[in-house]
This record gives C-alpha cells, structure tokens and sequence, in this order.
C-alpha cells in the first residue's frame, strides 16, 4: 500500500490500492499548500531496489570516444 509523509509536519497520505496517481497528486497539492518540501514516499526503498534490480539485468550500453576533428 503506498504511502507518504512530510518531514516538516504531521502529514500522512495513504492509498487503499496500488493507485500511485492518487498519491502523487496528493503529495504535489501538500507542496502547493504548504510549501513543504520533501515529502517523501514510504514505499521508495522499495521502488529504488526494483529499479536496480531492472538495471542491472539490461545489457550495458556502448560508450564511444567523441570523434578528435581539428
């Protein structure tokens, strides 16, 4: 269940389901009220080790040395 909080006051949010729309809108209309800034989701941990998990399985890229044209 995603879910978020402000470091800067007693704010919480938190959805019924999997909705991450419903929480980001949520934590922008906290920002635009407030002016508090970060309001940091409690699920990120989680979202942040998937995205390393996605990464590493994806091939490397080519770097390529820029061209030396004089």
């Amino acid at each position: 269940m995603p879910s978020a909080y402000c470091g800067e006051c007693e704010w919480q949010y938190r959805t019924d389901g999997d909705d991450e729309s419903e929480l980001s809108r949520a934590m922008i209309d906290h920002f635009v009220e407030t002016g508090h800034s970060p309001v940091e989701r409690c699920d990120a941990e989680e979202r942040l080790a998937d995205e390393r998990t996605e990464a590493t399985d994806e091939a490397p890229e080519t770097v390529r040395e820029p061209s030396k044209k004089r």
